[in-house]
This record gives structure tokens, C-alpha cells and sequence, in this order.
């Protein structure tokens, strides 16, 4: 297939075609957005402007004035009055810190500082020159201040909303034609009701192609050197929708979380996210999951967790929906404006997945290093072949059927003492159709005091039933109840390891 080499782009914005009068003019059109102000005056055309460029004024929130409670004689602030900023314009290409020095000096008088300073200029500025600008400002008594260098302002004026700006002064506009706000709505409830007959109200896992729309080397991967980084075309699956638009599942890894010490880690080594066609990094990445999940099996049930990044595609950035995708992708294609680092997301959340319907915010977690940097095969202990242990009959029953809320066994008379954590045993009378036992691996293995294991359990009606059950007797209080976590294995498990 020929692969076209039509690019489109858009360069630099040339403020060096603005003469410095123009270049004025232009900022102050930008500042009009920027703050709720009372007065704004274009000070620098005047010739003597005591080093303001822009002169305005930030309107005070209005405030209530009780005549009983003030003084008579105490001047009522007038109407026009507001915080006094400075905006200070410079057509310069390359301005270092000692230039910055300068220009404040030459326009900031400490002893009477404005409340807000702004330095404008289509300038490159090194960390060196923010640090000096903050520097100068702070021993000035300057409150508030911004220093807008070229890629500040182009992204202003990249801004929808001061698209006719952009227009005005280099003759530019990003959007060709004006939707009315009929249109857009109509623009809108059009996309999500094609999703809505595509995907579903609860899409389950179902998988979409987002896409660049400016990418034109579809699906040539090579075109793209930092594609693996910034990639144009991605397959994610979506797990919900939401009033304003998608939501996709970005990543997923193994994670701890202990909620007793509000602290939470994760192992970025393998992202669990199912993907229909990327079947060379599954293949890649199979071992490697193998291998965190062989470590992080071995935490306690309770601190075992997912942790989860959602993104979020709005209806109204999806420019055009491919229903029927093609023979690579045969799933629907949704074109989207990507923008920088962000992809086609205008944002993300992160939390920690409990279970299905038990999600924890990781805001407020301290982050305590559970995983290692790399990861060892599974472990497996002692396989005990000539040995099984006997359980009750409802737990054999729910082992048969491979019952996956059953994960704990318990004692209270030593009678599994032999078994630790990686230790692999047959459970009795769990026979299949060709005569096998059920075989399960310790993953931890633990003692709690009979007392404290109810009262941690208060909530749970089921929990001394459970344990009582497994014992054949009574729990005394004054029990200690020896806990095995387990999972269940079969044989070609332990084959492979």
C-alpha cells in the first residue's frame, strides 16, 4: 500500500513581524480575559509611561459596609479603586536573566509596587531566568506575578476563545467556521447516541481505536520515531460512559493497600489491560505478569489490590466515529484531536480497586514500597503427594465447585502447622472425573487471637460460622486461629514451574 506524505502542521507564530506598538496592542487583548478588571489603559502609547506598558486595575469584591459599625470619619473606598497591576511588554527574541533583572528594576519602584507584574515577551525563558524573575519580584513586594515568554502566549492565543485575536493580528484562525450552539449540541447528542447503539449504556470491556485526527501514516508505526511514547493510534477498552463523553481504561497493575496505615503501592512492570491486537507485547509481557503476580499473591487478601488509570474522551473532541473500524482493527474507530502530552484525553483518575464494587481514592495514601524493581519466577514450596488435609463438607463442596470467594482455611489445634506460604496440598475428598484432588497453594499464612479476629469482623455474621464450621466446635474467645490464605492450583502449574 502506498503511504502518502501529506503532513499538516502549524508553525511558529512569527511575533517578530509586529512592530512594538503592535505587539502592545496585542497583549493587552489578551489580558482583557485574564482578570475581572475595573479599568485597563494602554499607558505605553503615550510616550511617558513610567515603565507600564498596560496598566489595569482588578476589581475588589464588593464589600459590605455597615455605618453603625465604622467610624464616621473613616474614608469610604472609592468605586474605581482596585489592585493595581503592571504589564510590561518586550518584543525581544531572547531575553536572559540578567536582561529580566534589568527590565524589573528599570519598572518596579519597591517602595510603591504594584499588586500583580507581568513581563511579556516572545522569548524562550530558561529555568534560570523564572528563578530570577521571582527573585527580583518577591524582594519588590510584588504579590502576584506571571512571566509569559513565547510558548505561553502561543497557547493563549491557541485558545478557542481568542481564536479572533489570532485572526486580528497574523491572520490565523483554528476554527474555519463558527458552529452556532444549536449546532453544537445537535453535534453532540448525535455522537453519544451512535456510541450509545455501538457500545452500549454498560460497555464491558468493549474495545475502541482512538486516533489522531492530523495523523496521516496510519497504520505505519515507523513513520513515527516517538511513537512508542506519543503514540497516534491506540486500542483501549471502555468500561463506562459517562454524560460528557467516555471513559476508557488506560492502565491496570497489581497493587497493596493497607488501610489500617493508609499507605498503597504498585508495580508498573506489566499493564494488565486487555488488548484485542496487540498480541506481540501480550506475548512479551506474559511472563513478566506471571512473575509480579507470583509476588503479589503472597500478600494478605485484604491488602491485595488493582491499581486503575481511567481516561476520559469528551463527545464533544470526537470528530468522527468508523463504526466498522478495517481488517487490522475490527472494532469501531474514533477520531480525536490529540492534544500534546495529554493524547485524546482531557483527563484522567487513578484509584485502587478493592474488589468489584469497592473503589479507594489514593489521595491522602502515603506510598510505602511494597514491590521490587524486578521480579523472580513463582515460587513453589513443598508439593505434599503422599499427604492431603481433611476440611468440612460444605468447604470441600465450595472448593469442588471452584468457588472464588473461598479463599482462607482455618485451625486451632495445629493440625496443617506443616504448611507455609508457596506450599502446595490436595484436599481430600474433592476428587474430579478423573479422579484428582483439588490442589491448593499457600499464599499466607498467619495468626490472629480469636477475639480480635471477630471484632474485626463484627459486620460479617458469616465469619465465626465459617470458622466454627472448619474446626468442628465451638470458637472460644481465647482461641488463636491460625489462618491459611490459599488459591487453587492444577497440575500444569506446577509442571511449568
Amino acid at each position: 500500500m502506498a503511504q502518502s506524505s501529506i503532513t499538516k502542521t502549524l508553525g511558529p507564530i512569527h511575533f517578530e513581524d509586529l512592530d512594538p506598538r503592535r505587539f502592545e496592542d496585542l497583549v493587552r487583548e489578551l489580558v482583557y480575559d485574564f482578570k475581572d478588571w475595573q479599568s485597563i489603559e494602554a499607558t505605553g502609547r503615550s510616550g511617558s509611561d513610567d515603565g507600564f506598558d498596560i496598566r489595569a486595575y482588578e476589581r475588589l469584591g464588593s464589600a459590605t459596609a455597615d455605618n453603625d459599625e465604622h467610624d464616621s470619619s473613616e474614608e469610604a473606598t472609592h468605586p474605581m479603586e482596585g489592585r493595581l497591576w503592571m504589564f510590561q511588554c518586550k518584543r525581544e527574541k531572547e531575553i536572559g536573566p540578567a536582561r529580566v533583572a534589568s527590565i524589573i528594576s528599570d519598572g518596579v519602584d519597591p517602595k510603591v509596587p504594584p499588586y500583580g507584574y507581568v513581563l511579556a515577551a516572545p522569548a524562550n525563558f530558561s529555568k534560570v531566568s523564572y528563578d530570577k524573575f521571582r527573585e527580583e519580584l518577591r524582594k519588590r513586594g510584588v504579590m502576584e506575578f506571571y512571566l509569559w515568554g513565547r510558548a505561553a502566549l502561543e497557547d493563549m492565543l491557541h485558545l478557542p476563545k481568542n481564536d479572533h485575536i489570532l485572526f486580528t493580528f497574523f491572520g490565523i484562525s483554528l476554527v474555519s467556521k463558527r458552529k452556532s450552539r444549536a449546532t453544537e449540541i445537535r453535534t453532540v447528542v448525535n455522537t453519544k447516541n451512535k456510541l450509545l447503539k455501538l457500545l452500549g449504556e454498560h460497555p464491558c470491556q468493549q474495545p475502541i481505536l482512538l486516533r489522531d485526527t492530523k495523523d496521516v501514516h496510519y497504520p505505519y508505526k515507523a513513520e513515527y520515531q516517538d511513537f512508542k511514547d506519543h503514540p497516534r493510534w491506540k486500542e483501549y477498552p471502555v468500561v463506562d460512559m459517562h454524560p460528557l463523553g467516555l471513559v476508557v481504561q488506560v492502565a491496570k497493575y497489581f497493587a497493596f493497600y493497607d488501610p489500617t496505615k493508609n499507605e498503597w503501592d504498585f508495580s508498573d512492570a506489566v499493564n494488565l489491560v486487555l488488548r484485542q491486537v496487540d498480541d506481540e507485547e501480550r506475548e512479551k509481557n506474559h511472563e513478566v505478569r506471571q512473575n509480579v503476580e507470583g509476588f503479589w499473591e503472597f500478600f494478605q487478601k485484604s491488602n491485595q489490590a488493582m491499581f486503575v488509570r481511567n481516561g476520559y474522551v469528551r463527545f464533544d473532541s470526537i470528530a468522527v466515529i468508523d463504526s466498522e473500524g478495517d481488517l487490522l482493527h475490527k472494532f469501531p474507530h474514533i477520531y480525536v484531536d490529540f492534544q500534546g502530552n495529554r493524547g485524546p484525553f482531557v483527563g484522567l483518575s487513578e484509584y485502587l480497586e478493592i474488589s468489584e464494587h469497592h473503589h479507594e481514592s489514593v489521595k491522602g495514601l502515603g506510598k510505602a514500597k511494597r514491590f521490587p524493581s524486578t521480579f523472580s519466577k513463582p515460587r513453589i514450596g513443598t508439593i505434599y503427594r503422599d499427604k492431603t488435609i481433611h476440611l468440612n463438607d460444605s468447604t470441600r463442596t465450595w472448593l469442588k465447585n471452584r468457588s472464588g470467594w473461598l479463599h482462607s482455611i482455618y485451625d486451632c489445634d495445629d493440625k496443617y502447622e506443616f504448611l507455609n506460604p508457596s506450599d502446595v496440598i490436595g484436599v481430600e475428598q474433592t476428587e474430579d472425573r478423573e479422579g484428582k484432588n483439588v490442589l491448593i497453594k499457600i499464599t499466607n499464612k498467619r495468626k490472629e487471637r480469636a477475639e480480635d479476629f471477630l471484632n474485626e469482623r463484627k459486620d460479617n455474621p458469616m465469619a465465626r460460622q465459617s470458622v466454627e464450621d472448619q474446626i468442628g466446635r465451638k470458637l472460644d474467645s481465647k482461641d488463636t486461629i491460625t489462618i491459611y490464605e490459599f488459591k487453587i492450583v492444577y497440575e500444569w502449574h506446577l509442571e511449568r514451574s
